[in-house]
């Protein structure tokens, strides 16, 4: 209905929307909630950090990514 045309598209919406909540500051046990997973466990195996969010968190907060930060200013 949602004019997918690849098989599985639910599954490929449900854990996408789940990942971008978690890129955006959503709360692990909420997603795991709207997912309806029982365990933590499951809901960590099927979402991941994207790249985007690791390299943003890596800049903050690594401290070589630090280290060049401040020699860059």
């Amino acid at each position: 209905m949602a004019g997918f045309k690849r098989a599985g598209a639910c599954h490929l919406f449900r854990h996408s929307t789940a990942i971008m909540m978690l890129d955006n500051g959503a709360d692990l046990r909420h997603v795991q909630e709207m997912l309806g997973h029982a365990s933590i466990t499951s809901t960590q195996v099927y979402t991941f950090v994207s790249r985007s969010k690791l390299i943003e968190v890596y800049s903050q907060t690594h401290p070589s990514a630090l280290s060049l930060n401040r020699l860059e200013l």
